[in-house]
């Protein structure tokens, strides 16, 4: 029992070491001020502007977002401004933690927090690539 116990403690040590290593891998640096789409759906795009973020559908400016950044590759977005038909309210929020990258796109776990989610509702990936 005891050596099960042991071995149990030194996997989650060592995903956590794993993880925190992975973290802090990523050059987050390009991702500060930056336009981007999800290819997904390209006509859906957001544009960061220092503690500002913007989201836009076919062009036209849909929410605004006050920005906080929590470390060099996650930052927390709440909705302060809503101009057209959205499910998201003012004083959503969503953290965005930028868990991979490759070349000029970027993946993301993002966590909304709503009235309907108030502990977090886990989206585990979705990828942006930056607009050129």
């Amino acid at each position: 029992m005891k050596k099960q116990i042991a071995l149990i403690l030194l996997l989650v040590a060592g995903s956590i070491g794993y993880s925190q290593t992975q973290t802090q891998a990523l050059n987050c640096s390009k991702f500060k001020n930056f336009k981007a789409y999800n290819p997904d759906y390209p006509k859906r795009t957001f544009v960061v502007k220092g503690a500002t973020q913007e989201s836009y559908d076919n062009g036209v400016l849909q929410l605004v977002w006050s920005v906080k950044w929590i470390s060099d590759c996650e930052y927390e977005i709440t909705c302060v401004k809503k101009l057209g038909e959205s499910q998201m309210e003012l004083g959503d929020r969503i953290i965005m933690t930028i868990v991979s990258i490759d070349d000029d796109c970027f993946t993301v776990k993002r966590t909304f927090y709503s009235k309907n989610f108030p502990e977090g509702d886990v989206d585990p990936g979705s990828t942006y690539c930056l607009a050129k």
